[in-house]
């Protein structure tokens, strides 16, 4: 097993790592919200276009996975990193004086877009993984608590500049913020090339002897799709039980105010799920971590449709965010385990689109069920139907 780095100068890669998609992901995804009613206000325009550009920059960040995977693997993440935090902050920048929503939202969903997926969760897990390809869980799960904290920190952050200034100087101010912490942050990441020479034995494992992989290999192989069928319903439930939890709440007669501290539960469960379920990843069998999370997760499910009251919704809702917080480092492991250090930006990339789209999709069909039948039941069951069957897929 490789050894942490005892010198302080050594851990200054690693915290870069949870710094660039904490900063990327607070101003890109967290932070949107803050520009909603200012946009309807000034610009005079229905929310659904204003949502339009939040759908549509997430969609091309998510189909963006692909190419930033293959950039990585060819180019340092130095400076994709450099390149992508000079769009967003440049992005941010020039949105400020923008005079129409149009335009505003083009450079939101193309510019702003591509900057964070270069300087988001594939970038920061690749120039990890670089480091401690055996740490692969515990590094992933740090990097995904420290996105957690940038939800939370960034809004904080940029909530009085837009009750004081306006939404013109918090964006500009969100600008600045991006491009004086991404650009040096990116300098202590590894400045060499990608290499990618992993590739794979006949059972799938990482042969770092072997020519890089092509996309064509990877989609050929068993390993590129039980990491994909595995995380995918994992991501479903999350993305239905978040953005319906206060709803999911008012149907069992929890009041509103109440209701609203179950977003933060599950946010709770998120952070102590990705470190714990990292560090388990990378000394346990990882079939077992993620059978007992996936079983964990379904019986939420079930206990759900019982409509239970506040403290037993608060227990369900921590064990889904729990769940879901530790999908993404546990299949992070998975994929290095199969593939090598060197192949991760490859797979990733190719598994985060299905990630994405798992998540804007899943609250749509949920609420869609919902409208439809007047409770969450059909919806619920078949999560649990997918959570079982990936379940039995990775642990056969």
């Amino acid at each position: 097993m490789t050894a942490w780095p005892r010198a302080s100068a050594r851990h200054l890669p690693l915290a870069a790592c949870m710094v660039l998609p904490a900063v990327s992901n607070g101003v890109f995804i967290s932070c949107f919200p803050l520009w909603v009613v200012p946009w309807i206000a000034e610009f005079h325009v229905p929310r659904s276009l204003v949502m339009s550009g939040f759908g549509i920059g997430n969609i091309v960040m998510g189909l963006a996975s692909p190419l930033v995977g293959y950039v990585l693997e060819r180019t340092s993440p130095r400076l994709s990193v450099a390149l992508g935090g000079a769009a967003l902050g440049l992005g941010l920048l020039a949105g400020s004086v923008l005079p129409s929503i149009w335009q505003v939202i083009v450079i939101y969903a193309t510019l702003m877009a591509l900057g964070a997926a270069l300087t988001g969760l594939l970038s920061a897990q690749t120039a990890a993984v670089d480091l401690y390809p055996d740490r692969a869980g515990t590094i992933g799960g740090f990097i995904t608590l420290g996105i957690s904290g940038g939800g939370i920190v960034m809004p904080a952050l940029l909530a009085g500049p837009v009750v004081w200034y306006g939404w013109r100087a918090a964006f500009a101010i969100a600008g600045v913020i991006v491009l004086a912490t991404m650009l040096p942050a990116s300098l202590f990441l590894r400045g060499g090339h990608g290499g990618g020479t992993a590739g794979l034995h006949e059972a799938g494992h990482a042969s770092p002897g072997s020519a890089r992989l092509t996309t064509r290999a990877v989609l050929a192989s068993p390993a590129f799709w039980l990491p994909l069928f595995g995380i995918v319903p994992v991501m479903f439930v999350v993305g239905t039980v978040l953005t319906n939890s206060v709803v999911i709440a008012a149907d069992d007669h929890v009041n509103l105010r109440l209701a609203g501290y179950l977003v933060s539960v599950i946010a709770l469960g998120g952070a102590i799920g990705s470190v714990s379920l990292g560090w388990l990843t990378d000394r346990a069998d990882y079939r077992i971590v993620f059978g007992a999370t996936a079983i964990v997760m379904a019986l939420s499910l079930l206990i759900l449709n019982a409509h239970p009251g506040f403290a037993a919704l608060a227990f369900i809702f921590a064990a889904v965010g729990f769940g879901g917080g530790g999908a993404i480092p546990l299949f992070s492991a998975i994929v290095v385990r199969r593939f090598g250090p060197q192949a991760f930006p490859r797979v990733m990339g190719l598994i985060l689109p299905s990630v994405i789209l798992s998540l804007a999709l899943a609250p749509i069909l949920a609420g869609s069920v919902r409208d439809r039948t007047g409770s969450y039941a059909i919806d619920f069951g078949v999560s649990v139907i997918l959570l079982s069957s990936s379940a039995l897929l990775v642990w056969f």
